[in-house]
């Protein structure tokens, strides 16, 4: 095996463990502010120019309209009709 192809090869590892991490952070595999689980209880949505803040597990059986469009604050949540609520860790 050529060094070029060591290059090559090593490189195609690279780019597949990125699209590895890439799709396991869309599918929720892990937990993360990014992902579809947030340790947080509540995920950001955008919403044509502005965010809603859902909670985790949202179904869309309750409008977005109804969920608040700024984060809740420090020990708080977002609740599944979309009022501010303690965290429970």
């Amino acid at each position: 095996m050529t060094s070029r192809q060591k290059i090559r090869l090593g490189l195609f590892a690279i780019l597949g463990l990125f699209m590895f991490l890439a799709v396991g952070t869309a599918l929720g595999f892990w937990e993360s502010e990014i992902g579809a689980v947030s340790p947080t209880g509540y995920v950001a949505i955008s919403h044509g120019d502005h965010t809603h803040y859902v909670p985790n597990g949202w179904s869309g059986e309750v409008s977005i309209s109804n969920f608040p469009t700024n984060p809740p604050p420090p020990g708080m949540t977002v609740g599944p009709d979309g009022q501010f609520v303690p965290l429970v860790q």
